[in-house]
């Protein structure tokens, strides 16, 4: 039987936490019976006490999991060795601010049938993706400049994401391999930032996992952010957050 590994991202946000694991254990969680449990919590955002309780809430769903707290907030620096850290088959890679949005299980492996597809990702109610017209293959349009004008090549490269996600397990570790600390781990897959990164993954497919073309997760995120007038900058391939006065 294949094995799941759960690599989980978060800040110091319980009250989100609690809301994310607590929906994915109740629509998808009972039903895969994950093994392993990894949780990078970055000291960003809330208070030590936050922090603590977010130890705690992690601790009372997956009493024998694992936690990284590093000293220092970075992205990429949390995902790189939480998928380094696995062994199982597959990695169900997971961030802190999510709801499910329908019951889902077994199902999301299928996709997997098809040797080329090495992430299945959920359709996010964010995400400015239309299965119905686009399909079900996450892919981006490539481009060239001539005279300053930005033409369409009529080729296509796989996108990956950093979102929910379930991964090939050696596919998320090879990755993990290559990933550069310095730059957002999303945007290494296809910004022209990381070439070793693109080449491995130019053959393989990220699979939108939509069976009703329609959102089947949500961002609790963004709301919470919005809130407390933080936004994700991105310069140069880095992501940081900040806060408005």
């Amino acid at each position: 039987m294949s094995t799941i590994d759960l690599c989980l991202v978060a800040t110091r946000r319980p009250d989100l936490l609690a809301q994310t694991l607590a929906s994915f254990r109740d629509k998808i969680f009972l039903t895969l019976k994950l093994r392993g449990a990894y949780l990078n919590l970055d000291p960003i955002f809330g208070s030590p006490e936050d922090h603590s309780a977010c130890v705690e809430i992690f601790r009372s769903h997956f009493p024998d999991g694992i936690v990284f707290q590093p000293e220092n907030p970075s992205f990429c620096a949390a995902v790189a060795p939480l998928w380094s850290a696995t062994s199982a088959d597959w990695v169900f890679h997971l961030e802190d601010d999510w709801i499910v949005l329908r019951d889902m299980g077994e199902e999301l492996l299928a996709p997997f049938a098809d040797p080329a597809i090495t992430q299945v990702s959920f359709h996010t109610a964010d995400q400015n993706w239309d299965i119905r017209r686009k399909g079900h293959f996450h892919r981006r349009n490539e481009y060239a400049r001539f005279l300053g004008i930005r033409i369409p090549l009529f080729r296509t490269f796989p996108k990956f994401t950093t979102s929910p996600s379930i991964l090939r397990g050696g596919f998320a570790r090879h990755c993990a391999g290559l990933m550069d600390f310095s730059r957002d781990p999303e945007k290494q897959f296809y910004s022209g930032v990381n070439p070793a990164m693109e080449t491995y993954v130019a053959r393989c497919r990220n699979y939108i996992f939509s069976p009703e073309a329609r959102p089947v997760i949500k961002d609790i995120g963004r709301e919470w952010r919005e809130q407390r007038r933080i936004r994700k900058v991105i310069t140069d391939s880095a992501s940081n957050w900040r806060q408005s006065a």
